[in-house]
């Protein structure tokens, strides 16, 4: 089974992301605050990451996941689009960008490519 970690500052987001994971069979954990999400990372295999965490910039911390679980399948969500934000280095470290708010079938679809190729 894939294991998920979301990491996002909004409350509201958190439960949004882990009530329709957990629909698609996706058990989850979230976490508001990054530092206490990194300790624990290495357990995931996917870490869907907001672009903002208050005064810290999701894409600030990819360095530190890499540095844990280098592995790790990174998924960023924001509020902004991806024109705005997206630059080559952020591109080439995620998996996938998804803008707010989040297709979660198609966040499904990734979920299940992932899966597929974690089993390979």
């Amino acid at each position: 089974m894939l294991n998920v970690a979301v990491i996002d500052d909004d409350i509201l987001t958190l439960r949004i992301f882990k009530d329709n994971l957990e629909h698609f069979e996706y058990p989850c954990k979230t976490f508001n605050n990054y530092v206490t999400a990194l300790k624990e990372i290495s357990n995931y295999d996917v870490v869907i990451l907001d672009y903002h965490l208050g005064r810290v910039k999701g894409k600030d911390i990819i360095k530190d996941i890499k540095k844990e679980k280098d592995d790790i399948f990174i998924i960023m969500i924001s509020g902004y689009m991806i024109q705005n934000i997206i630059t080559k280095e952020l591109k080439e470290s995620l998996y996938s960008f998804h803008t707010k708010p989040v297709d979660f079938e198609k966040l499904k679809l990734e979920l299940d490519d992932i899966t597929k190729l974690l089993k390979k």
